[in-house]
Parts: C-alpha cells; structure tokens; sequence
C-alpha cells in the first residue's frame, strides 16, 4: 500500500515559466512533484485555517468519521478467518450509506464479503495505513492516535491528516490493474491547480487528460496500445480513476456529472472547497 520507487524526472535548471507547466517554472515543478510538503520551495500552501463547516460536508471524510466511530462501539471486533471484516459489520456500513457510487448496485447484490465493496475494503485498509486502527489477536481496534484525533483535534486538523496521508502515502494504484504510472499520483498538486484554474467553468474530462498530457508526455510510455484501445485512452481512464474520482471527489474539490468517460460528456467542477484547502505562492 505504499509507494514504489517514485520515477524521476529531469527538470532544466533554469527558472523561466513553461507553458505546458501552467506557467510554474522548472524548478517549481520539480519541489511540487518531489517535495510538495516544503513549506519553503514548494508553490501549494496547505491552509491552516480552513472553516470546520465546510469540512464536515465532505462525504469522505464524514464516511471515515462513521467507520471509527461503529469500530469503537463494537470493539474489539472480531475478524473473519481470513483478517477481514465480518458480514454483518459490512452491511451495517452499508445501511449507514457508507457506499461510493450506485447504492442500487449493493442492495441489488448484497454484500457477502468485505472485499464485495472496493470501498469498504479501502476504508480497512487505509485507516490501518494512517495508524488509526490496528488488527490484534483476530481482532480490530482503535489506537491511541486515533482516539487522540477524535477527541482533540478539529475537523480541520483530521481533513489535513487524510488528505496528506492519501496523497504521499497511500499507493493510488492499489487493486485498480493499470500500470504503476507515479508521475499520475506525484502530481497530484498540479492536478489539481488544474481544477483551480479551469474548474469554474464545466469542462471535459479529456481537456484534463490532455492539459496533464502535455506537461508530463513521457507517461504514455507506461501505457502500450492494446488490441481494444490506445495507450491515451487507457491513461485517460487510469487518471480519471486515480486523481478524479478517487481523490478530488472523494475529498470534497470536484463534482462529476457523469458521461462517456472519453468525450466532453465527462464533465468536472470545481467546487468551493478547493480554493479554501489549497493556495498557491506568487509564480515567478
């Protein structure tokens, strides 16, 4: 779940703007790939003061809060055989409308096994990832650092931790099937400067694709043509995938009207969280 060895990319040394950067300079770029945390070099700003309220209005974050919460109440929970969460446990997340996408498709099918939901099994995991909840003895539990989450720190404070959290350390392409592709999740800053940028006005999805496309050609290498599609076709499914979908949606930045996912049909938002989580320094 964590990542592989992070591609490297060399950047010309000096500092003029780049047009197929979105204006960021060389060496801006490279600090927003590699060390997008630097509070000195890097140009995101993570911003410390974001209002609680709209915090609490993002459905992930709200569906993490749900999930520790029927843990604690139940722990500690037994484990299947197999270490995974039992059926009941499941539906009772799922009765909760702890779900991603169509909530027709799990009442239709019901949920048999933890991994019968991707998204279930994602919360599982994810939350063991961060250090919140640990397996011990057949069991799951909470630990002290997620207890101390809970109860000290503001909505804020735990956006921040999950977001910096899924973005560095999670690995995007976990179970999805596409190639590793790191430059698709090592720059997710600049997805969603993207976002920030062209957001306001609806575009498609292929104006995304094809803007990170051009700042970063050389991925299209780790996505051969195949007999059924094009290598673009594939990247702009992997990306749509990974950045869109399961991360600017799932934390509150985009809304997706859905559409033929290689038109303009596939329509993104920007919506107003984004410009309250993320700013931007000055570009040179």
């Amino acid at each position: 779940m964590v990542f592989m060895d992070q591609d490297h990319i060399d950047f010309p040394t000096n500092r003029y703007q780049l047009d197929d950067f979105e204006g960021f300079t060389p060496n801006e770029m490279h600090y927003l790939l590699y060390s997008t945390s630097d509070k000195e070099n890097s140009p995101l700003i993570f911003n410390p003061e974001i209002n609680d309220k709209l915090i609490t209005q993002v459905r992930f974050y709200n569906h993490i809060i749900q999930y520790l919460h029927i843990v604690k109440t139940q722990q500690p929970l037994k484990l299947t055989q197999k270490g995974n969460l039992p059926r009941k446990f499941c539906r009772e997340l799922c009765d909760m409308d702890i779900l991603e996408g169509d909530r027709a498709a799990f009442i239709n099918q019901p949920i048999m096994r933890e991994e019968d939901s991707y998204y279930i099994h994602f919360i599982n995991i994810f939350t063991q990832l961060i250090g919140f909840t640990q397996k011990k003895h057949g069991t799951i539990l909470l630990t002290n650092k997620c207890k101390e989450y809970l109860d000290k720190k503001s909505a804020s404070e735990l956006y921040q931790y999950l977001f910096t959290a899924y973005s560095t350390r999670f690995n995007w392409g976990y179970s999805d099937l596409y190639p590793e592709a790191w430059i698709i999740q090592g720059g997710f800053g600049f997805s969603i400067f993207l976002i920030q940028k062209y957001g306001d006005q609806a575009k498609g999805m292929k104006f995304y694709s094809d803007k990170y496309l051009r700042a970063f050609p050389s991925v299209l290498s780790e996505f051969p043509n195949t007999e059924y599609s094009t290598g673009e076709e594939r990247f702009q499914r992997c990306y749509y995938l990974r950045v869109f979908e399961r991360f600017l949606n799932r934390f509150g930045f985009i809304e997706i009207e859905k559409g033929d996912l290689l038109s303009d049909n596939q329509i993104i938002l920007k919506k107003e969280l984004t410009d309250h989580v993320i700013k931007w320094k000055i570009l040179e």
